[in-house]
Order: structure tokens, then C-alpha cells, then sequence
């Protein structure tokens, strides 16, 4: 008997952290879909930087089937080059922020299925 209010005390000390914890995880999901946001709001390229005779830049994008390469003229302006270098270095750090999001969403789907079934072992037990 001693045993079983040991496991009750554990269990019900492991259940008050999980509000807490379940915030922690909105609020790092809210976090991160504000910073996506903000990339996105400046502008994202997703293309590689590409140097015509080493004078001016051009930008080359993925190759779709069926379509030719697509192909965008910057210049060798400075203010333009750097904008355009700016905005393939905000899509490479947008990509990585959805990783995360893809992986909190793992996480919180993982989560949902395990407390679903603890829960439902536990209503069996009354």
C-alpha cells in the first residue's frame, strides 16, 4: 500500500508540470512563427548568387521541370547586391526556423498521443 501512494504522489508532482510546460511550447511555436513572419515581411530569395565575369551579379533559381532556369540580373550596384545577398540569407534563416517548427510540431503530436494513452491507462484503472 505504501508503494502505490509513493507512485500517486510522483504522479500527481509530474501532472502540475505540465502546464507549465505545455505554455513553454506555445510560447516558443508563437516565437517562432513571429520571427518566420518577420523574415518573410523583409523579403525571402531563394536562388544562388551567381557572378557574371566576376563585374556583376545575377541570380540563379532551383530548376523546375518543364520550365527554363530561371535567371535575375542585380547588378553591380552595392545597395542592390547586398539587398539581394541579405534576402538569400533570410530564406536559408527562414528554412531553419521551419525545421523548427516541423520538429516542435513532432514534439507536440508525440506528446498529445502519450498523454491521450496515459490518460486513457489511468481512466481504466477506477
Amino acid at each position: 500500500m505504501n508503494m502505490s501512494k509513493h507512485h500517486i504522489t510522483k504522479l500527481a508532482s509530474m501532472s502540475t508540470q505540465l502546464p507549465d510546460l505545455i505554455a513553454n511550447l506555445d510560447a516558443t511555436g508563437t516565437e517562432l512563427a513571429r520571427q518566420m513572419g518577420e523574415l518573410k515581411s523583409k523579403g525571402l530569395i531563394y536562388a544562388t548568387e551567381h557572378w557574371k565575369d566576376r563585374k556583376y551579379m545575377t541570380l540563379l533559381y532551383p530548376i523546375r521541370a518543364g520550365e527554363p532556369r530561371k535567371r535575375e540580373y542585380v547588378g553591380k550596384d552595392p545597395v542592390k547586391v547586398q539587398e539581394a545577398k541579405d534576402k538569400i540569407q533570410r530564406a536559408k534563416e527562414y528554412d531553419a526556423l521551419a525545421a523548427q517548427v516541423k520538429q516542435l510540431d513532432t514534439v507536440l503530436v508525440e506528446g498529445l498521443a502519450r498523454l491521450q494513452e496515459v490518460t486513457r491507462m489511468l481512466s481504466k484503472a477506477n
